[in-house]
């Protein structure tokens, strides 16, 4: 009995160091715009009219893919690039849309999200390149009629 009681209160012990480092970590303020370093403010560059209304959790998951951008293949710097663009275009209502489409997606079987994202390359294949003015539609997962939004790339949380 001692022993189940010492290996617990270790265990809570470690466990609540782990939540203080990573609280410690987590309450960091992250930079605004004008702090990021030119190379941050060139990657993250479809993002710069909204950083500064992003919490800081936000801030630091864009930060990391940033970090982990000059390390991506052309294509892939190219698609996050493109999701980017595509996301700084979204009203703030289609971006609601678009997060609550998103999770409840990722709630669904992997075979049904795949059905979903097959449905939507073959849509985007149908549809004509949309012009500089008009933001992609936001979907509902599972809609037969409506393909979902461009997920969003990198940290979204």
């Amino acid at each position: 009995m001692a022993k189940a009681l010492a290996a617990l209160t270790l265990g809570l012990c470690i466990a609540l160091s782990a939540f203080s480092a990573f609280a410690a970590v987590a309450d960091k303020k992250q930079p605004d715009w004008a702090q990021l370093t030119p190379e941050q403010q060139q990657i993250l560059a479809p993002l710069a009219g909204d950083w500064n209304n992003f919490d800081d959790h936000r801030r630091k998951k864009w930060l990391l893919t940033a970090k982990r951008y000059p390390k991506m293949k052309p294509e892939q710097q190219q698609r996050l690039q493109t999701q980017m663009q595509d996301w700084a275009k979204l009203t703030p209502e289609q971006r609601r849309i678009a997060r609550e489409n998103y999770k409840k997606l990722a709630k669904q079987p992997p075979e049904k999200r795949e059905v979903v994202k097959q449905k939507w390359r073959e849509q985007q294949k149908l549809k004509p390149a949309p012009s500089k003015n008009t933001p992609p539609a936001p979907a509902v997962p599972g809609d037969d009629k409506a393909a979902p939004p461009p997920a969003p790339s990198g940290p979204t949380r």
